[in-house]
């Protein structure tokens, strides 16, 4: 029965963690209208950083704000590669999602 409740609890996080980013996807298509897909690598981007810098002994507010950071950066490049480069927004946003 605690398997159970440990597998549901891990479920039930993952599921808003990706809803958030759904949201990010949703909101940026339905409002600016650019289908910006580098919010799925920017996603990733920060959890690889929180867990890199959290296995380094680094203190998980410090790592979580460095997480932040990083996705912001990431975003931050997407948006010069379509407004300076003047790359398609799918494209940049592509280019973001898998460097």
């Amino acid at each position: 029965m605690n398997g159970i409740l440990l597998a549901m609890q891990g479920a039930v996080s993952q599921g808003i963690l990706w809803s958030i980013m759904a949201l990010g996807i949703y909101i940026t298509f339905r409002l600016l209208d650019i289908a910006d897909l580098s919010v799925d690598g920017t996603f990733a981007l920060g959890g690889c950083t929180m867990a890199a810098l959290v296995t380094a002994g680094v203190d998980p507010l410090v790592a979580t704000a460095c997480a932040i950071v990083s996705g912001a950066l990431g975003g931050c490049l997407t948006g010069i590669l379509t407004t300076k480069c003047r790359i398609p927004s799918i494209l940049a946003g592509i280019l973001t999602a898998d460097s």
